[in-house]
């Protein structure tokens, strides 16, 4: 069904609601710094929503004083996503260039990935990353233990992958190694897993909740272009906040 455009620049309020489940979804698990409409300046692209999620690590210090130790947490840079919202087949197609010859293989290849993967989180416990508050919503490493069935599997998708989303938002985001974590963020049966960037997770709209259909594979990012991720992520949510309150800034005049 065919939505009306919500603003001059034709977004529709399809789009908009998924972004709006998108915010509410990332901060449900942990992301809770998160904003629309965040540009990466650098790369010239604008997520519909960037979310990063704070973290910290356990150490132990000795108390000189006390003469004893103790465990305290200490915060370090924390990890980042990606969420791209798609309302109708024709966005997303759109976007990835479809070609129904390329998508049959990735059907047979996307089958033959979940048996691997099957096997692998049987043989190979050390591939969960530990990067949610729910093991659920835990992504997994399934390229570090070396499973050569599973590795050969994976350069093909990614090469049909290309011709599906070479020159796309989603090529570029991955290729910048932008996030930790890229989501597409879709309608109902809207876009079939075999058809997603590759390495990118699936969340599909389910009424007013958003449902994880395809987990997304972890992308390491140096700490210094995830500090950057929080800062522009901040600046964004700055200034929707000032937009609602009208605050107006000047440039600041420095003596």
């Amino acid at each position: 069904m065919d939505t009306p455009a919500s603003r001059t620049n034709g977004e529709t309020q399809a789009h908009k609601d998924l972004k709006r489940l998108a915010l509410f979804w990332a901060q449900r698990q942990g992301f809770r710094i998160a904003a629309a409409e965040v540009s990466l300046p650098n790369h010239r692209v604008r997520m519909d929503v960037a979310a990063y999620r704070p973290d910290k690590v356990r150490e132990t210090r000795r108390d000189e004083r006390t003469k004893k130790t103790r465990a305290v947490w200490k915060p370090v840079i924390g990890a980042t996503a990606i969420f791209e919202c798609k309302d109708s087949k024709t966005d997303f197609t759109r976007d990835a260039r479809s070609m129904k010859a390329t998508l049959a293989r990735l059907e047979v290849l996307n089958e033959r990935k979940a048996r691997a993967e099957e096997e692998l989180r049987i043989h190979y416990p050390s591939i969960r990353n530990g990067d949610s508050l729910f093991q659920e919503f835990e992504t997994l490493n399934f390229e570090r233990p070396g499973y050569e069935r599973y590795e050969k599997v994976m350069v093909e998708m990614r090469q049909l992958s290309a011709r599906l989303h070479a020159n796309t938002k989603f090529d570029r985001l991955a290729k910048y190694a932008a996030a930790n974590l890229f989501y597409v963020v879709a309608e109902p049966d809207l876009v079939r897993p075999a058809a997603l960037p590759a390495g990118w997770g699936l969340l599909e709209r389910e009424g007013e909740e958003l449902v994880l259909k395809s987990k997304p594979i972890w992308h390491e990012v140096a700490e210094e272009h995830r500090l950057a991720f929080f800062q522009m992520v901040a600046a964004a949510a700055t200034r929707c906040v000032n937009r609602e309150h009208g605050v107006t800034l000047l440039r600041p005049e420095y003596p």
